[in-house]
Parts: C-alpha cells; sequence; structure tokens
C-alpha cells in the first residue's frame, strides 16, 4: 500500500468522525456520503440490559437517522485515539479506538470503544463498505499500547 492511500483512508475516518461531533440537533451528512458504497452497512454491537449480545445491522441511511434520533438534543464528540491499518490489493482494514462524549459540563459522559472500517477499492477510489462498532462496558476495556 502507498503511503498516499493510508492518507487518503486516514482522511475519510478523520472526516466522519469531525462531522458525527457537534452540538446537539442533525449532522452535515452530505459533506461525507460520498466515502460510502451504495451498499455500505453499519454494524452496532453490545449487551442489553439483560446481558444479551445484540447486533443492529444498518443501511448508512438508517444509521444517520438512527444518529440524528439520539443526539437531537445533545451535544456529541468522538475522536480517534489508536489507529492501526492493512492494506491488501483492493481491500483495507481499519482499527479505529475512539473516544466519545455525550453530553457537555458537569453532566457529560464519556466513552470509548472500537470500529472496524472495512474498505474497498472501486474504480480508482476507496469507499467504506462498513463499520462495525463496541463499546467499552464492565468487562469489556480497551487495551491501547
Amino acid at each position: 500500500m502507498s503511503e498516499a492511500d493510508r492518507a487518503i483512508i486516514q482522511a475519510m475516518i478523520v472526516e466522519d468522525y469531525a462531522m458525527l461531533s457537534g452540538p446537539p440537533g442533525p449532522r452535515p451528512y452530505d459533506g461525507v456520503k460520498h466515502h460510502y458504497h451504495p451498499a455500505a452497512r453499519m454494524v452496532r454491537t453490545g449487551v442489553d440490559e439483560a446481558g444479551r449480545d445484540f447486533a443492529t445491522v444498518m443501511s448508512v441511511d438508517d444509521h444517520h437517522a438512527d444518529v440524528d434520533r439520539k443526539l437531537a438534543d445533545i451535544a456529541f464528540l468522538e475522536e480517534e485515539i489508536a489507529h492501526e491499518c492493512e492494506v491488501f490489493g483492493n481491500i483495507a482494514r481499519v482499527r479505529s479506538c475512539y473516544r466519545s462524549v455525550y453530553g457537555s459540563g458537569p453532566t457529560a459522559r464519556e466513552g470509548r470503544g472500537v470500529n472496524f472500517f472495512n474498505f474497498i477499492r472501486e474504480n480508482g477510489q476507496w469507499k467504506i463498505m462498513s463499520i462495525v462498532w463496541d463499546n467499552e462496558r464492565p468487562g469489556l476495556s480497551l487495551n491501547l499500547k
């Protein structure tokens, strides 16, 4: 993989985090929609209140609608704190660890987690094919070096 490919992929991820971060209300999705393959999938994983594993699979548009509902009345910050990229031919995988902050001031709630980005190169351009993520919780924490 060339350094140019690595820089393009990194810039796409940085732009995605920046788009999600901001004051309450809708996010400026149009600025990053071109990053995604038309068939891309977003997958939120976790554990529900009863301790059962779950995976919620969404289209990019469904994910954006979900984010807008969740962040309608709350500020949100998400930023990358660690990045590992592997490329093989026309595919790339990035393990992107992040820090998130929901709300602001003394009631703000912080968290961390991992996004696994899967990219494909199609017609000479890198596109996000999927993002799968999970958050830290009791019994599950990041091991950052």
